[in-house]
């Protein structure tokens, strides 16, 4: 059974959203498949948490956060 999806909401400036855009279209394109963008930014999420992991938790995912991530001023890029 696939697991239900819910709204995720960021922000990201406009150059990575075309950026994205123009890779989902790629990507469609090259596999003349229905590549989305959903698929594109769960697989890169799934990825790069795979990563971070790895790299600061033995390699296994974290415990669910019982807490909402707490709102604040943006980071330096």
């Amino acid at each position: 059974m696939t697991e239900p999806k819910t709204s995720f909401s960021t922000q990201v400036t406009p150059s990575a959203q075309a950026r994205v855009r123009a890779t989902v279209r790629g990507v469609a394109s090259a596999t003349n498949t229905q590549y989305s963008l959903s698929q594109l930014v769960e697989e890169a999420l799934d990825a790069y948490c795979t990563g971070l992991e790895e790299q600061y938790h033995h390699g296994t995912p974290w415990p669910p956060a019982e807490q909402p991530l707490q709102r604040g001023a943006r980071l330096a890029p």
